[in-house]
């Protein structure tokens, strides 16, 4: 019989220090979140993004409601995943500089679109173009699940972000 797990009450929730420590230590995939609206673009480095459903096909995305991309992605009601390769970790540090025009962003790589108009770059892993179908405020971050209209992928080795670094895969054994 499996062991049952005891979750935390409120009063018992963990200390945002504690949790990062936590956190830095879960290896992730690298992406870029990218979103269109009018002739503006702009985008975030994120690591907090994941696929929830295949049928229908579906992303989510956790985006600071501070960051400058997030408006972008209110008003167009899209925004595409690009998860990096190994090779691209200067675009993931472009797009993870603060205070960085948003044009400057993109000045690396080549960028494109699929069916939203989104910023798609070229020689990803994989990129998902999305139409947001809901968020939901948690804290700090809007959680935005995407319906993914447009797609690309290549059989290539990801950028990984764990304690700080940009990490490469490596096989096991």
């Amino acid at each position: 019989m499996a062991e049952m797990i005891a979750f935390p009450t409120r009063s018992e929730a963990v200390g945002e220090a504690e949790f990062k420590i936590a956190m830095r230590q879960v290896a992730a995939s690298v992406a870029i979140v990218t979103a269109r609206s009018g002739k503006l673009r702009n985008g975030l480095t994120a690591t907090a993004v994941c696929s929830v459903a295949s049928t229908p096909p579906t992303m989510l995305v956790c985006i600071n409601r501070s960051a400058s991309a997030e408006p972008l992605i209110q008003e167009s009601g899209a925004f595409a995943i690009n998860f990096l390769t190994d090779g691209q970790h200067g675009i993931a540090r472009l797009f993870s500089t603060s205070k960085l025009a948003p044009e400057d962003r993109f000045v690396e790589g080549t960028w494109g679109s699929l069916e939203t108009g989104a910023p798609v770059l070229e020689g990803t892993v994989a990129s998902f173009d999305c139409r947001v179908e809901s968020q939901v405020l948690s804290g700090t971050h809007h959680i935005y699940l995407g319906r993914v209209v447009g797609v690309t992928s290549l059989d290539t080795d990801v950028l990984l972000y764990r304690d700080g670094s940009f990490r490469r895969l490596e096989p096991a054994g």
